[in-house]
Formats: C-alpha cells, structure tokens, sequence
C-alpha cells in the first residue's frame, strides 16, 4: 500500500473502528465484573490465616486431583476449560466440608 491509500477516508473508518472495538474488547469485561454478585467464602470464628491454610488445602487438593500428565496429548481449550471447571467444584466441596459457606459480599457502592 502507499502512503496516500492509507490517509484515504476509507482506512481513516477502519482505523477508527478498530480502536473502538479495541476499547469495546478492554472495558466489557470490567463493566460485566462490576454487575455479577460477589461471593465470599465465610465461617464463623475462623481467623483470615486459617482461612488462607484451609483454601490453600482446598486448592492442593482440587489440583491434585485434576492433574493431567503435562506431556499428555490434550484437544484444544475445552479441555482446559473442563478441568479448570472440575478444579472449582472440588474446591467448593471441600470447602463446604469444611463448614464454609458462600456469603454475599456487601455492596461497596
């Protein structure tokens, strides 16, 4: 391409487009976060270090027991997808197993 069908009227749209789908692509996700309901894990009388080693137990057992062999062949994202959704199950179950629930988290706005 040359320097004068780049400044044409045309590519001017496109390259305005392209920002703006860009930004589009950037903020979306923020302004969707900031509608869904936030959860918290909560039980009564436990101190945040207790919380952090029971999550941290909860986390190392999902993980355990999702475990792929790394070199182990793997068809694509939904894989991936499917054992990050495994991962989370498990973690939850342990955590209510645990006497945890999930709490709405109070607005801060």
């Amino acid at each position: 391409m040359d320097a004068t069908m780049m400044h044409s009227p045309i590519w001017t749209r496109v390259r305005a487009a392209v920002v703006v789908l860009g930004w589009l692509a950037l903020l979306t996700p923020s302004i969707l976060c900031g509608c869904a309901p936030q959860r918290q894990w909560a039980r009564n009388g436990v101190t945040q270090t207790a919380f952090d080693q029971d999550a941290a137990r909860c986390r190392r057992k999902a993980a355990k027991a999702t475990y792929r062999e790394p070199f182990a062949y793997a068809s694509g994202q939904e894989q991936g997808l499917e054992q990050s959704v495994a991962q989370e199950k498990i973690f939850e179950q342990c955590m209510f197993a645990q006497g945890y629930r999930l709490e709405e988290k109070p607005s801060s706005r």
